[in-house]
């Protein structure tokens, strides 16, 4: 996919002669795992390569399953034993001839949900991973010259206890507090968790941040920088203090939404390091579960916050949410909705096209701007489970007045659930094609594409 001009062509020429649903495309390299895809994710720190985790549940030869607890109660109750699930990581190398290699299978005990790489600790090599036991393990991607690129675990953890019955549904690292990375679990919970530089991993809080009624099947932090009240103050205890927002999603058809402080003049006390001075509130619109959460690094004239959802309903949805950038978050307004034709399972951030920030320029009015000053635009890679893989533009102004959801393009060679597609990076600039990865669960399929 071509985001910039090129030999005078450009994204909207193209969308011209697109349907509704976008341009259909086809595979270019395709593959059968051994276990079932349940998330996949490219290394930023070396962008050929990317891991997919996966989610088997052993059963009766005849019976399936996906990656979510659907039925969790009952199994709980039935005390059937919960290591019946396991998994594996395997790394991959993606060439530039479109060749897919395939470089390490590790075995995990566990069945894995989830797995990000780091923001930027360690050249953004260390994966986070977590379990259908409740564990949190870190994982390094290591290359170099002299020995064979490999995955190495660095350690693994039980940061909530060691009920195996408790699921770690998804997880998220802060965007700009690198030490805190927040999880969800099937006992409907959220916790953000604080990471030492040495991999060791503490709680904050004696108690969630939120809680949802069912399944939290995913979180995300705000994208904008933490709100610091007293980083002018010198003699402050809690000069230190910053206060971010954070989002989850849950099996009960609720986006939660609650600001934390983070006091890290407190690690090594007694005292809560996070805390939630707020209740959260929600943000309304969703008929079925929330599992995709996607806030945008973008801030409107009305210094609302933008922030995108994905839900079993099959549609995505674009939400403008206030106070973000000072902590505290309120008044969320529905900007636009789109039915995808299937369950939006995850979002990813392609790019994100956005005017001068209107806050830097206190002298020129929103009605003084141009409308082309004021649009902002984010190309977007959905999962929709058994809809396939998705790329979209959504458009917006500043005033939060227009908001536009377009499809631009659709792989649907998958003939079960997509769960996990991520691009590689670089491949949406300089005017390269989007080289995609997608995978499927029940035909274990991995499929290379290009947009």
């Amino acid at each position: 996919m071509r985001f910039v001009k090129s030999r005078g062509d450009s994204l909207t020429t193209k969308q011209n002669v697109m349907d509704s649903q976008g341009r259909s495309i086809a595979p270019l390299r395709s593959l059968t795992l051994d276990l079932p895809p349940s998330c996949i994710e490219f290394c930023p720190g070396h962008p050929d390569y990317f891991v997919v985790g996966t989610y088997n549940l052993q059963k009766e030869p005849d019976t399936e399953a996906a990656p979510i607890p659907v039925d969790e109660e009952q199994e709980q109750t039935s005390k059937k034993s919960v290591q019946t699930r396991d998994g594996s990581l395997v790394l991959f190398r993606l060439t530039e001839t479109s060749d897919i290699k395939h470089e390490q299978t590790v075995l995990y005990p566990s069945a894995i949900l989830d797995l990000h790489f780091h923001p930027s600790r360690e050249n953004r090599t260390v994966l986070a991973v977590v379990s259908s036991t409740g564990a949190l393990s870190f994982f390094k991607l290591c290359a170099s010259e002299e020995s064979p690129v490999s995955l190495k675990e660095i350690v693994t953890h039980k940061p909530l206890g060691n009920d195996e019955s408790i699921l770690f549904l998804s997880c998220s690292w802060h965007p700009h507090i690198p030490e805190l990375v927040a999880i969800t679990t099937s006992n409907y919970e959220v916790h953000v968790l604080r990471v030492t530089n040495s991999w060791e991993v503490y709680e904050t809080c004696n108690a969630p941040v939120i809680t949802h009624s069912l399944e939290a099947w995913t979180v995300s932090f705000s994208s904008l920088m933490p709100h610091m009240p007293y980083s002018g103050v010198a003699e402050s205890p809690e000069r230190n203090l910053q206060q971010f927002v954070i989002f989850s999603g849950g099996d009960d058809s609720r986006l939660l939404v609650t600001c934390c402080a983070y006091y890290p003049g407190r690690i090594g006390g007694e005292e809560d390091t996070i805390e939630t001075p707020y209740p959260p509130i929600a943000l309304r619109g969703h008929e079925a579960g929330v599992t995709a959460i996607l806030p945008l690094d973008l801030q409107l004239v009305s210094l609302d916050s933008v922030v995108i959802t994905g839900s079993y309903d099959d549609h995505i949805r674009v939400y403008a949410v206030s106070g973000i950038g000072e902590g505290m978050p309120q008044k969320p307004r529905l900007l636009a909705e789109q039915n995808l034709q299937g369950g939006v399972w995850r979002l990813k951030l392609i790019q994100l096209e956005r005017p001068d920030n209107p806050i830097s320029r206190p002298e020129q009015s929103a009605k003084e701007t141009t409308d082309k000053e004021q649009g902002w635009k984010a190309f977007i890679l959905a999962s929709c489970m058994h809809a396939g893989s998705k790329v979209l533009e959504i458009t917006g102004n500043d005033t939060a007045e227009l908001c536009n959801i377009r499809v631009l393009g659709r792989f649907e060679e998958h003939k079960s659930m997509n769960y996990g597609s991520d691009f590689q990076p670089g491949s949406e600039l300089g005017g390269r094609n989007l080289r995609c990865i997608s995978t499927s669960f029940y035909d274990r399929l991995l499929c290379l594409w290009e947009f």
